[in-house]
């Protein structure tokens, strides 16, 4: 995911990234990927990882501040 945020600032004119999962895949067995509590806690860590790096990129608005 860091490699795509960073080819897609990169290479795009566009001034914003779109990133989203389901809530269902927010929980232990709501998707394949992620079927118990430790996995969704190492998605949880991974994701804190991504939102810290794609940040020195990208300033973070919510849907209304970017309108």
């Amino acid at each position: 995911m860091k490699y795509l945020a960073k080819k897609i600032y990169e290479e795009s004119d566009s001034n914003y990234l779109m990133f989203m999962l389901h809530s269902s895949e927010m929980m232990p067995g709501g998707s394949p990927t992620f079927k118990t509590k430790a996995s969704i806690e190492k998605l949880y860590c991974d994701l804190n990882g991504l939102f810290d790096y794609v940040s020195i990129m990208y300033r973070v608005d919510s849907l209304r501040e970017y309108g």
